[in-house]
């Protein structure tokens, strides 16, 4: 008997397996690092073969496996996508529930990566096995990809450089968004700044030796001055960030009134210090990690020039150099609000809550920017996440709920050609 559309939808339900799903997932760890991600992989491969599916594990590296199913046959094809691995659970301060627990309580599911992102991967998961049960149009592949938290090398970028069945006509991810579409996001650079000194005994500082650590002191100030830095509009880009910001805020109004700003403005955040041996011994050496995102006009390549030529000013010894390998820094990146992947996604989003949708951009990084990259729209709907990368993450069933109802609208909508 055929399943239809309406039935698909309103067969999405919390005690139709979804929820549990989830909770099976969360059950399996997937930090990264270290990454590992062959257990998940496993699971969801015998979760699909449960329903019929036969999908490939792929290993790039040890301990990183991704996951690629692909059902039907048509004109439209399109990519699901989410990734498996997690922030570390251990972050110094204590879960009042066990971080693999998949706990459910009062409505809501508690777990380290109930939000980002195994909330939107067992979402999409769902729709999937729904879906291969069914008579459907176009062609639909799942993916689910590792190394996300990381930068993606050995994940979504391997797989888009080596597997064709991930070049479809657009991408649908499962990312917390806040219920909004997501249609953007801003780029990262991760920057090293590297100081060398002079051992020498700590009593003769002043007169003997190099001191690396406060070589680096001088500069950090300068580092952080470019907080803020506006970004480089055009009246497109400049319309398109005042829309999105309405979208920022439903996601993360939550942690501050006026987080919505982050996305005109770099933001630089020096991470990570480490130098010296001893403390009676004059450092040799001092690294630091800073983190900075742009917004639209604004090259990782650029600020890095900008950052250097103002440390050189004062220190021109400083070492300064990426983290990651360029092919996986990328500019900021967007698919437009009139992709038909776009359109198709506010249609549903709309007809299942009954709201206008929001559409908006994240300040973090996702796997999309790779798609995008070689032209292919990719979009984000997932649901709220609350206390992401702390203790006691969790999400709402009623969110999730949500997200696999758009979801698998979208997804039928888009694989009949609809072109709204």
């Amino acid at each position: 008997m055929t399943i239809s559309r309406a039935e698909l939808i309103e067969g999405v339900n919390d005690n139709n397996g979804l929820v549990e799903l989830l909770a099976e997932l969360l059950k399996i760890p997937s930090d990264n690092p270290p990454g590992d991600t062959t257990a998940i992989a496993a699971f969801i491969s015998d979760y699909l073969k449960g329903h019929g599916v036969k999908a490939e594990i792929i290993v790039t590296k040890p301990g990183i496996a991704n996951i690629v199913a692909t059902i039907g046959e048509g004109d439209s094809h399109l990519i699901l996508n989410g990734h498996l691995d997690t922030f570390p659970a251990e972050v110094g301060e204590d879960w009042t529930v066990p971080p693999y627990s998949g706990l459910v309580k009062d409505g809501r599911i508690y777990g380290r990566g109930a939000g980002d992102m195994k909330g939107g991967l067992a979402s999409l998961l769902y729709c999937f096995a729904k879906i291969s049960k069914a008579d459907f149009e176009g062609k639909l592949t799942f993916t689910g990809t590792s190394d996300e938290e990381t930068g993606g090398e050995w994940g979504a970028l391997w797989l888009l450089n080596k597997d064709d069945r991930l070049h479809g006509d657009a991408v649908l991810n499962g990312e917390p968004s806040g219920l909004t579409v997501r249609i953007g996001e801003k780029s990262r650079v991760a920057i090293i700044l590297e100081a060398e000194g002079k051992a020498a005994h700590g009593s003769f500082a002043g007169y003997v030796g190099e001191n690396a650590i406060m070589k680096m002191v001088r500069i950090l100030p300068l580092v952080e001055s470019f907080q803020g830095t506006p970004a480089v509009f055009t009246d497109e880009t400049e319309e398109l960030t005042e829309a999105v910001m309405k979208g920022y805020k439903q996601q993360y109004g939550h942690e501050s009134e006026t987080m919505a700003n982050v996305l005109k403005e770099v933001t630089v955040n020096i991470g990570t210090i480490r130098g010296g041996s001893e403390d009676n011994i004059i450092p040799a050496y001092c690294t630091v990690t800073v983190d900075v995102r742009l917004p639209l006009g604004i090259t990782p390549a650029e600020i890095t020039e900008m950052i250097k030529a103002k440390i050189h000013e004062v220190e021109p010894s400083i070492k300064v150099s990426w983290k990651r390998p360029p092919q996986i820094v990328t500019e900021s990146t967007y698919s437009g609000t009139g992709e038909r992947i776009t359109r198709v996604l506010a249609k549903n989003s709309k007809e299942i809550t009954g709201d206008e949708p929001l559409y908006s951009f994240t300040s973090g990084g996702t796997d999309c920017r790779f798609w995008r990259k070689i032209g292919i729209p990719a979009i984000c709907y997932g649901p709220r996440v609350f206390a992401m990368g702390g203790v006691d993450e969790n999400i709402t069933i009623d969110d999730l709920v949500t997200t696999a109802k758009v979801q698998m609208g979208t997804i039928l909508d888009f694989l009949s050609g609809e072109n709204l």
